[in-house]
């Protein structure tokens, strides 16, 4: 009897393992990004949401000319709900940038999937996000780029490793007005999906193309300013010490590197032409010429020394790397500046080009660490210009020792 009691209970034993195993589902993928809040009134997917507001139907028209949305779904495995941050310009925003209801289907694919791609981000920006702490570097999703070229520049460290360029959109918010790469682009709440959020833009953000090396090469208004860093790199070259004082090895793509985050990056604070001729430089001759007098000149080749140009110039560049200025930080624009929401004091930065910010009456005002009384350059419009490379800033004086 004992027996038979034995082979009952492990026949049933057997039945339930085999009922537990007909009936098991597989745990599903972790999402990509953290999860959203969730919200029983949100029914709409992005793609459903983008569908049903008025004022991006030229977006929606985009997007579904991309393969995007199946991207975003690879990422995401079998779990629909992973949640991503979309930032949509309106249709008023999209046809500032010349992309109208009219032209948007004959755009080439490509451009349009660089576009979105680049304003799309895996992570959830809740809708009821108000204010960010400072500024938040993202990874959007673009595929790390390996075919930028970068200008060419006197200097045999500069090689180009075919490393993956990681295209950045920086994010910030204050009391709920959104900036993308410093730029002012929302001031209405984000909109919940049941896969994310919906932010719409007032105006087009676009990633960067060009180098600050190329940017300010261009601009007629820094001709001065690059001629003094060619002059100053001539001379270094000439002493057999270019390598280590390159005046545009930061300003260039120089170091490429397979780990997001990683790669160096520069803050340019670039003096116009005014700039120069406030501090008496009224010509590039009259830069060449005050260049030519430095104690360089008639040091020793290999002499580690700066020019007297570049102790003022060096003032007005923060690098970013392993082990210079501001490591690991994003990129700093003029609302960080003025509000001193940047991670490291400035002024306690090692030198060179450590300086000093103050905000008088809403302009950013820098100072020399080593001169915190000298001549102070404000940052003027156009400022805040996103590149490959970094941020550039305009001011409107050397950063001279003397007030």
């Amino acid at each position: 009897m004992k027996t038979n009691n034995n082979f009952f209970i492990l026949s049933f034993c057997l039945l339930l393992v085999f009922i537990s195993a007909c009936t098991k589902t597989e745990e599903p993928p972790k999402p990509i990004g953290d999860k959203l809040p969730y919200n029983s009134n949100v029914t709409r997917s992005l793609s459903q949401l983008i569908d049903s507001i008025p004022e991006t139907s030229v977006f929606s028209i985009a997007l579904k000319r991309t393969t995007i949305l199946r991207y975003m779904d690879s990422l995401a495995g079998k779990n629909p709900a992973a949640p991503y941050t979309m930032f949509v310009p309106t249709n008023k925003a999209l046809q500032d940038a010349g992309f109208t209801s009219d032209n948007i289907g004959t755009v080439p694919v490509a451009i349009l999937d660089t576009l979105i791609r680049y304003l799309t981000i895996s992570g959830g920006i809740p809708a009821n996000t108000s204010n960010l702490t400072g500024e938040t570097n993202y990874y959007p999703l673009m595929y790390p780029d390996r075919t930028i070229t970068r200008s060419q520049v006197p200097s045999p460290f500069l090689l180009w490793t075919n490393m993956y360029y990681y295209y950045r959109l920086v994010l910030g918010m204050t009391d709920g007005v959104l900036r993308l790469n410093g730029k002012t682009v929302c001031k209405t709440p984000g909109i919940p999906a049941t896969n994310g959020t919906v932010y719409m833009l007032d105006s087009l953000v676009k990633k960067p193309f060009y180098e600050s090396y190329q940017v300010l090469s261009h601009d007629t208004s820094f001709t001065f300013y690059m001629a003094a860093l060619e002059k100053n790199n001539a001379m270094y070259n000439a002493k057999g010490i270019i390598g280590q004082m390159n005046d545009t090895s930061a300003l260039v793509l120089a170091v490429g590197t397979n780990t997001p985050g990683k790669e160096p990056f520069t803050i340019v604070f670039a003096p116009d032409n005014s700039a120069f001729r406030k501090a008496g430089f009224n010509s590039i001759e009259d830069i060449n010429s005050y260049i030519d007098k430095s104690a360089l000149a008639s040091a020793p080749n290999y002499t580690q020394m700066r020019t007297n140009m570049d102790s003022i110039l060096v003032n007005h560049q923060l690098i970013s790397n392993y082990n210079a200025l501001n490591p690991a930080l994003t990129y700093l624009y003029s609302i960080d500046l003025r509000l001193n929401m940047f991670g490291v004091n400035l002024t306690n930065a090692p030198s060179p080009g450590a300086v000093t910010v103050q905000n008088i009456n809403g302009q950013v005002v820098l100072h020399r660490q080593d001169y915190p009384q000298g001549r102070g350059a404000a940052i003027i419009s156009p400022s805040d210009i996103t590149t490959l490379t970094g941020v550039i800033h305009r001011v409107d004086n050397l950063l001279l020792p003397t007030p």
